[in-house]
Formats: C-alpha cells, structure tokens, sequence
C-alpha cells in the first residue's frame, strides 16, 4: 500500500513538472515574441494564414521598400522553401540586438514541417511605429546568425 501511494504521488508530481514545463515554454516564447516589433509577428501570423506574399506585405508596410516588385518577389523564397520543407509552421526567437536606439536586429528560426530556415530581421524605429529595414532568409544558419551565437 505504502509503495502504491509513494508510487501515485511520484506520478502526480512528474505530470505537473511536465505540465508547467510546457507552461513555460509557451509562456516565454509568447513574451519573447512581444519584445518583438509588431510588423514582424503580423508577418509571420500572415505568413502561416494566408501565405508568403501577404507575409512579405505586412513586413514592408510603411517601409522604404513597400510597393517594390523586387522585394515582393522575395517571397519566392518562402514558396521554395515550403516545396522543399513543406509547410510554415511556426518560429522561435534566436536573439534580438539593439544597434543603436533605433536600430534593432531581429534573429529567428523559422520551423517547417521538415526544417528550419533562418532569418534577420533589420528594424528601424520612426517617431510613428517599427518598420522593415532589412531582411534576410536561409536554411544555413551560419549565413544569417552572427559569429558570436
């Protein structure tokens, strides 16, 4: 009897450790991604609803470069990487770099159904709101990610 309940409550105690662990994990991707500008996670909500050209249209709004044919076909590369990787699921923050006051580097790890792909963020703070100043996509980290991670 006494080794059932020691039993039972080494159970009870491993499923809330798990359970919290989860927590956590959720709870500090959804605070990590907060701390990110707005344009970047209405991008990527775009990105995994209606696809890359309404990710790359929410990335460059109010940016030098939105309208730009050339950057819109950019999301060519999205759409190969989704026939190589399948598709977007979700994204982690690698790491976030302030440049300057306005300036912020933005590293994440973009998860698909077969891999990841890496991206840089470049944001740029006006008197109004973040906006898009450079980004950058591939699936070798070693390209996108500075030396230091």
């Amino acid at each position: 009897m006494r080794v059932e309940r020691l039993f039972l409550c080494g159970v009870v105690v491993l499923a809330s450790v798990l359970t919290l662990s989860g927590q956590n994990s959720d709870t500090s991707k959804k605070s990590s991604a907060q701390n990110l500008p707005p344009f970047i996670v209405s991008g990527l909500d775009a990105y995994k609803q209606k696809g890359p050209e309404e990710a790359f249209r929410a990335w460059m709004k109010n940016s030098a470069i939105e309208g730009s044919k050339d950057a819109l076909s950019q999301a060519n590369i999205l759409r190969q990487v989704q026939d190589f990787y399948g598709s977007y699921q979700d994204f982690e923050v690698i790491s976030t770099r302030d440049i300057s006051p306005r300036v912020k580097a933005i590293y994440l790890e973009l998860d698909y159904e077969k891999g990841p792909v890496f991206a840089k963020f470049v944001a740029y703070r006006t008197e109004k709101e973040w906006i898009l100043a450079y980004f950058n996509f591939n699936t070798k980290e070693e390209l996108i990610l500075p030396a230091s991670q």
